[in-house]
């Protein structure tokens, strides 16, 4: 039978009772100890800091004593058995940044120099210059994709695009490609054509344009003949009044005890309610812009705004007293042109300056594979896109014309809003995006991209009353309210729209490069009233 001694010359025949043992022999804390300070001092007197020398300093030698107390453990009879040496035989040579990244700051402190045996274990440790982070928690800011190089660039042509005759208008061009170099993340560009294209909005995107910083907050500028509680002369009428408009109609006694805190405030001057003409007051609180003068709502001019009437035909049926198709005129459309959406849109530097004319692939070599792939993202990269500016590309052009031929991707968005959390009074704005931007730029309401169309209509509740009440069926209701919102779509797509969907239209942009631009309708995202 195996039996285990201890320190304190006690033996037990199982390792249970000699572990309990060992967790109160006093001996056996004390030889635990006295190794443990043994060690540390072997640490404190072998380890010492290496000082960077100044070029012109010579090497010096570290005398280290040899003196280690006896210690009756293990580690002990280790240490003697090969003892350290009287002297370090190696110099310390001078400190170089470019072999070295390792720096031993001296830590002084307010009561001299701290001795390295009272330091902590981190004090201790060298410190690491030009370190870098593991890869798991390295991140790499987003960078657009590549942009065409200067030296390409500079081998266009100076005009592009010009006016010829039937008789010397050019074939049709062999397929080729252009393709960008990779930027850092390995994507490249590759353009369906030889040339590089005479425009690219991916040179002037900047990182404001790939992420989303919030702005500062900025004050609201006051004239100087408009006073800060305007259209309220002073601060305690204020108070007043927003005491009275927006705390209900019917006051109770909290409302009480709030004009009561208002009116004991030592801000508050009864002088200065006294002289406000309150009629005055309410009167322009209560007064619209349109009210003004007799131009009706909606009718900009500057902002392109027109009011067209909708009307549809009503079927009834043989039972009613007239029976067939009746008009009925249920409201009015407030849209604005999209073709004048257009070329507002190019006429603006800023927007033209971002504006892709020509599509893209976005391709890319992974490493674990040994062909590119495709890299999706905006729409001006997309299979869709190429498809219709191929489509464009290889289709006979306008007679006598060889202008550069642009595809523009619209895209509609419209969705009911409700105006007020009480009662039904509700909006249905429609607005219209460029695919041709970058869809980082569409998200961000800053840029101010949304162009605002149309407002869509519903059939009114005198609808009801037209159609003899409850005679109607449900299918009837629901061809109706289909051709209601049918007739407005074909208001909105006008004979100027479908014109310059099958002919184009030729627009100067601020490059000086007229070109004769194609809309093309990608998406529209509706709710599902629209179906």
């Amino acid at each position: 039978m195996s039996s285990y001694t201890c320190v304190c010359k006690r033996t037990f025949t199982t390792q249970n009772h000699y572990s309990q043992h060992q967790r109160s022999c006093t001996q056996t804390k004390k030889c635990l100890s006295s190794a443990l300070t043994s060690f540390k001092d072997f640490v404190t007197q072998r380890k010492k800091p290496r000082v960077s020398l100044a070029p012109n300093e010579s090497a010096v030698v570290i005398t280290l004593p040899n003196v280690l107390p006896a210690c009756r453990t293990n580690f002990a009879d280790e240490a003697s058995a090969s003892p350290l040496p009287s002297r370090l035989e190696d110099p310390v040579s001078p400190h170089n940044p470019s072999q070295d990244s390792v720096d031993v700051h001296h830590r002084n402190f307010e009561g001299g120099n701290l001795d390295e045996e009272d330091m902590s274990l981190a004090q201790r440790r060298p410190r690491r210059q030009n370190r870098r982070l593991p890869q798991r928690f390295r991140d790499v800011l987003p960078q657009p994709p590549p942009t065409v190089p200067a030296e390409v660039r500079d081998l266009l042509p100076q005009s592009v695009g010009c006016i010829v005759s039937p008789e010397d208008r050019p074939g049709l061009p062999a397929r080729s490609f252009f393709r960008t170099p990779a930027n850092i993340f390995g994507l490249v560009r590759q353009y369906f054509c030889a040339m590089p294209p005479s425009h690219d909005p991916e040179e002037y995107m900047t990182m404001a344009d790939l992420l989303f910083i919030p702005e500062a907050p900025q004050e609201p500028s006051t004239s100087s003949n408009d006073s800060l509680y305007h259209p309220y002369p002073n601060r305690s009428s204020f108070q007043l009044g927003n005491w009275y408009w927006n705390q209900g109609l019917q006051k109770s006694q909290a409302d009480y005890t709030k004009l009561l805190d208002i009116m004991s405030a030592s801000t508050f001057s009864a002088s200065d309610v006294t002289s406000t003409c309150w009629k005055n007051i309410n009167s322009t609180l209560g007064v619209n812009e349109y009210d003004k003068g007799d131009k009706a709502e909606w009718q900009d001019e500057d902002a392109g705004w027109n009011k067209t009437p909708v009307s549809i035909e009503v079927p009834f049926s043989c039972t009613t007293q007239t029976p067939g198709p009746r008009t009925y005129e249920a409201a009015h459309l407030y849209h604005r042109s999209l073709v004048a959406v257009l070329r507002e849109k190019l006429s603006s530097p800023r927007d033209d300056k971002l504006f892709h004319y020509e599509p893209y692939q976005l391709r890319w070599t992974p490493p674990h594979l040994d062909a590119e792939v495709a890299i999706h993202g905006d729409l001006y990269t997309s299979p869709v896109f190429h498809e219709a500016h191929t489509e464009l590309q290889e289709s006979p052009g306008e007679p006598g014309c060889d202008l550069p031929r642009v595809v523009a991707g619209v895209m509609f968005w419209s969705d009911a809003t409700q105006l007020t959390s009480f009662g039904n009074a509700k909006l249905w704005p429609t607005y219209m995006y460029f695919g041709n931007e970058s869809k980082y730029r569409r998200c961000k309401p800053s840029c101010n991209l949304s162009n605002h169309v149309a407002y869509f209509e519903t059939l009114p509740d005198s609808f009801k009353d037209f159609t003899g009440g409850k005679g109607m069926t449900s299918e009837c209701a629901t061809h109706c309210h289909r051709e209601f919102f049918h007739v407005q779509w074909k208001i909105l797509l006008d004979d100027e729209f479908l014109e310059a969907y099958e002919h184009g239209i030729v627009i100067c942009c601020c490059d000086g490069i007229k070109r004769r631009f194609y809309p093309r309708i990608f998406t529209y995202s509706a709710d599902y009233p629209e179906k």
